[in-house]
């Protein structure tokens, strides 16, 4: 399918799916007007109704920690899994909040048979949000969410901290914080949630 055609006729909606494919959400297509319009998809929508499907399994999710060349791991209780997450729950993502901000480019990567949707920013971006790019890739045949991946950046005590989420759909979420100290050799910490164990 075009590119093109893809983008003039599809935007991505989903909700807290109930059926029992929980592991992905469906892509449904609609007509649009994108001449005058620029729709994004909503992803802190998604990161939320993809907590809503973790609190409704019957399992418990582990947290794989990698930090200072050390990896360690631990279950995690129900009021940890969105604590987790919530760094990536603001700002919340939608097209009136960031289209005057954000640009969305998008095509056809046939390497991973995926539509990528990538949101770049259109100027320089105020000091007060942290959030800088993010990226989603969309299934080109099943039209299923496969990731999300988004990069917020923030200044802590004259140290340049940057956070990288990739949320693979249904089964894991990583956080990657590196912390960048003026003179010294940055610092990487790696936090694995996984709550399917199928891979």
């Amino acid at each position: 399918m075009p590119v093109r055609f893809f983008i003039l006729y599809t935007i991505v909606t989903f909700g807290c799916l109930s059926c029992s494919d929980q592991n992905q959400a469906t892509v449904k297509p609609i007509n649009i007007d994108t001449a005058n319009q620029q729709t994004f998809f909503p992803v802190t929508d998604y990161i939320r109704g993809q907590l809503a499907e973790i609190d409704s399994l019957p399992i418990t999710p582990v947290k794989i920690i990698n930090a200072d060349g050390k990896t360690d791991s631990i279950w995690m209780k129900k009021e940890d899994i969105r604590l987790f997450a919530q760094p990536f729950l603001s700002p919340e993502i939608d097209t009136s909040n960031f289209k005057k901000l954000f640009i969305e480019k998008s095509f056809l990567d046939q390497t991973i048979n995926a539509f990528t949707f990538s949101y770049d920013p259109i100027l320089d971006l105020p000091d007060t949000l942290q959030l800088r790019r993010w990226d989603v890739y969309i299934d080109a045949k099943k039209n299923t969410i496969i990731r999300i991946f988004m990069v917020k950046e923030q200044k802590l005590n004259g140290n340049l901290q940057t956070q990288q989420l990739t949320w693979k759909s249904g089964r894991w979420c990583r956080i990657t914080t590196i912390t960048e100290q003026p003179g010294k050799p940055a610092i990487l910490k790696e936090e694995l949630m996984k709550w399917d164990f199928s891979e």
